[in-house]
C-alpha cells in the first residue's frame, strides 16, 4: 500500500485548511528553478481533475511555495510537466527520453522535508485526466529523486493574517469589543502578546483627553499599537498552524495505529506462512524418503538385471561356441560325404571298367571259355 504525501492548503471558501495530494516535484536546471505539482481531487468534468503547479524554492534546507511570477518560467514548467504526463501515460516509459522539444529535468526528492502551507489561488492550474493523477504519483515515487536546486537569492516568506482580525480604528476603539470565538489554548508567548495589547488599547482610548503637546506620544502609541496588532495576527497565525500540527499529529497517530495493525496482521500472516512452510517441508521430507526408497528398489532391480544380463551373455557365448563346434563338425561331415561320394563315383567307374573288361574277356574266350567254364562249374559243383 502506497501512502500519499499531502500538503496543507488554505483554500478559499473553507474555514479550515484542506489537504492536497502531492503529485511530484521536479527541477529544471536550464532555468535553475524547482516546481511542485499537487491536486485537491477537484473533478472539473467527468474523468478530469484539476492540478496545480507551484514554484518550489529551497534555502538552507527550508522550502517555500509560491506562485510562478515569470511567464517564461511558467511556460517551461508547463512544458516539462507535459513531458512528465507523456512519460506517465506511456506504459513502461522512463523520464529523460529524447525528443525534438525535450527540456532536461529531474524529479526532486521531497522525503522527510517540511513543506509550508500554501494557497491554491496563488498557483497556476490545468486540467488533466484523473487516471493520469495516480500514474504521475506512481512515476514520481518509482523514479529516484535528486536534491532540489538551491536558491541563490534571499527569500522573504510572506505572512498572511486571518481575515477575522482587523486593524483598530476610532470607531472600533469606542465600540464594545466583540466576544472572542473559542480558540485553542495559546502558548505562553502568545499569552504575553495578548496581555501586552490590552493596556496599549486602553491607553489609546484615554488618549483623546490628552492635550496637543502629547501628539508625538500618541503617534508612538499608534505605531506600537500597529506593531502589537501585527504581532497578535502573527500569534493567531501561529496558533492556527499549531492546531494544524496537532491535527497532523493526530492523523499521524491514526496512521501509526493502522501501521501497527498492519504489522500485526503481517506478523500473523508470517506465522501462518511459517506453519505452511513447515508442513510443506515435512511433506517434502516424506516425498524425498519415498523417492530414496524407490531409488534403492530400482538400484536393486538394476543390479539383478545386470546379473541376469551377464548370465545371458555367458550363455550366449557358450551357445556361440557350441554353434561354432557344430559348424566345424558339419563341415567335417560334409567333407567326409564329399570324399565318400568321390570314392563311390570312383568305385562305380571301376565297376564299369571291370564289367567292360569281363565282357571283352568273354568275347575273347568264346565257346571254349564257356565250355571250360561249364566244366569248371560242374567240377565246382
Amino acid at each position: 500500500m502506497m501512502l500519499l504525501r499531502t500538503l496543507v492548503l488554505e483554500h478559499s471558501g473553507h474555514d479550515t485548511p484542506v489537504n492536497g495530494a502531492l503529485l511530484c516535484g521536479f527541477a529544471v536546471t536550464q532555468i535553475g528553478s524547482n516546481f511542485l505539482a499537487y491536486s485537491l481531487d477537484e473533478e472539473i468534468e467527468p474523468g478530469s481533475s484539476r492540478v496545480y503547479i507551484a514554484s518550489l524554492r529551497k534555502k538552507s534546507e527550508r522550502y517555500f511555495l509560491g506562485g510562478i511570477d515569470s511567464p517564461s518560467d511558467l511556460q517551461v514548467a508547463m512544458h516539462v510537466f507535459k513531458q512528465i504526463l507523456t512519460v506517465a501515460a506511456a506504459s513502461g516509459g522512463k523520464p529523460g527520453g529524447t525528443s525534438e522539444a525535450h527540456i532536461p529535468y529531474h524529479f526532486v526528492d521531497l522525503k522527510g522535508c517540511r513543506l509550508p502551507p500554501a494557497r491554491p489561488e496563488d498557483h497556476h492550474s490545468l486540467t488533466i485526466k484523473k487516471v493520469l493523477v495516480m500514474k504521475v504519483i506512481t512515476l514520481g515515487a518509482s523514479v529516484p529523486g535528486l536534491p532540489a536546486i538551491e536558491s541563490s537569492s534571499l527569500i522573504v516568506p510572506s505572512i498572511r493574517f486571518s481575515s477575522q482580525m482587523v486593524a483598530p480604528s476610532n470607531a472600533v476603539r469606542h465600540a464594545p469589543s466583540p466576544t472572542p470565538e473559542p480558540q485553542a489554548q495559546p502558548e505562553p508567548l502568545l499569552e504575553s502578546m495578548t496581555e501586552a495589547i490590552e493596556p496599549v488599547q486602553l491607553a489609546l482610548e484615554c488618549d483623546q483627553t490628552l492635550p496637543a503637546p502629547a501628539s508625538e506620544a500618541q503617534s508612538s502609541l499608534l505605531a506600537m499599537d500597529s506593531t502589537l496588532t501585527n504581532l497578535a495576527r502573527v500569534a493567531q497565525e501561529l496558533t492556527q498552524q499549531k492546531n494544524i500540527v496537532l491535527k497532523q499529529e493526530e492523523e499521524l497517530g491514526q496512521s501509526r495505529s493502522l501501521l501497527l495493525q498492519e504489522r500485526a496482521n503481517w506478523e500473523q500472516a508470517k506465522q501462518q506462512e511459517a506453519g505452511r512452510a513447515a508442513e510443506n517441508e515435512l511433506d517434502l521430507q516424506q516425498l524425498a524418503q519415498t523417492l530414496n526408497t524407490r531409488e534403492a528398489q530400482l538400484a536393486g532391480r538394476l543390479a539383478a538385471q545386470q546379473v541376469e544380463q551377464h548370465r545371458l551373455e555367458e550363455l550366449a557365448h557358450r551357445l556361440e561356441g557350441q554353434a561354432a563346434q557344430l559348424h566345424s563338425h558339419d563341415l567335417a561331415v560334409r567333407h567326409r560325404e564329399d570324399q565318400l561320394a568321390a570314392g563311390m563315383s570312383q568305385m562305380f567307374r571301376l565297376r564299369d571298367s571291370l564289367r567292360g573288361l569281363f565282357h571283352d574277356l568273354d568275347e575273347m574266350l568264346g565257346p571254349e571259355g564257356e565250355h571250360g567254364q561249364g566244366t569248371g562249374d560242374e567240377h565246382m559243383a
